[in-house]
């Protein structure tokens, strides 16, 4: 059986009649006639009655006709739907970020591209910056957001930097160094860290250890927490020290003083894979570029640290 005999088969249960039939579908009549009859002949059952006057379904033929209507719908909108994503006007687009990177540029680039491509569906995922690199390469995503001590080998990504972020100490505001204008790292060594994570995370301390490292230690792990705000709760109440980039810590906060290090900035990149098939890949980036272009070349507003005014690198 083959998809020819399904529509033709329609074709004459909707007209009832072989020439009418045979017009739409542009084909011959007698050429209609003997796929039908093959079709019959593949299901041993007889679908229509037919005499020199009229043509009508038998009762198979009636159980038949509205099953198959239902499997041509289904495969028209298949169809439609691979073409759609093909030609990159619809599909889903699905997006990964790591909870402890902010990336302000994004909303404004998702709702640009919505508007351009309105039947694309963009999901979003939460997922440590090392899983989003084993997830684009399983194709589980098409783009992640991912700091460049995660990235490793990087010869098959394409990349986008999004910004590069000084790494602040956060201390209690109590703290013997919370009136530094600037900490060396080594400085910390004897402190304890609170880490951002949850039970079944361990990339901070992970990130951790190849910050401090450098700097001649090991650091101390205190305190998980798999929020910013108890991150910060947690340094304000003297369960430890951590660091942040400026940009997630709002300013005016009590409790904890923010304090310039030696530590090496963090530099942030958008990342996919270079052989993507989705075309939605090269059009979101794009956008994506002109964003952060926009906002490069945009005055950033201070940040209030308790100690002095700290303008956040987003380059």
């Amino acid at each position: 059986m083959e998809l020819r005999h399904l529509r033709y088969f329609c074709a004459v249960a909707e007209a009832l009649n072989f020439s009418r039939a045979a017009e739409r579908l542009r084909v011959a009549q007698s050429a209609l006639s003997r796929q039908i009859r093959d079709l019959e002949r593949e299901l041993g059952v007889q679908l229509f009655v037919r005499t020199t006057t009229s043509v009508r379904l038998t009762d198979a033929g009636r159980q038949l006709h509205p099953a198959v209507e239902k499997i041509l719908v289904q495969l028209s909108i298949a169809v439609t739907g691979a073409q759609e994503i093909s030609s990159g006007r619809g599909g889903d687009f699905n997006v990964a970020s790591d909870w402890r990177f902010s990336i302000h540029m994004i909303p404004e680039a998702v709702r640009k591209f919505r508007q351009l491509y309105p039947k694309v569906k963009v999901n979003f995922t939460d997922l440590k910056s090392p899983e989003q690199v084993e997830a684009l390469r399983a194709g589980k995503i098409h783009l992640g957001f991912v700091p460049d001590l995660a990235l490793g080998a990087r010869r098959d990504l394409g990349l986008l930097h999004i910004y590069t972020s000084e790494m602040m100490a956060v201390l209690p505001s109590t703290h013997r160094l919370a009136k530094s204008d600037r900490i060396m790292l080594r400085e910390l060594a004897d402190e304890k860290w609170v880490r951002l994570e949850d039970k079944t995370d361990d990339y901070a301390r992970s990130f951790m250890l190849q910050i401090c490292r450098p700097a001649g230690f090991t650091p101390k792990m205190g305190r998980n927490t798999s929020s910013i705000t108890g991150a910060l709760a947690l340094v304000a109440a003297g369960e430890g020290v951590t660091l942040l980039p400026p940009l997630l810590v709002s300013p005016g906060l009590g409790g904890i003083a923010v304090v310039p290090t030696d530590c090496p900035a963090i530099k942030l990149y958008a990342v996919w894979l270079k052989n993507s098939t989705s075309p939605l890949v090269d059009r979101f980036t794009k956008i994506l570029s002109a964003e952060v272009d926009r906002l490069s070349n945009k005055p950033s507003p201070a940040r209030t640290t308790g100690r002095k005014r700290i303008a956040p690198k987003a380059r």
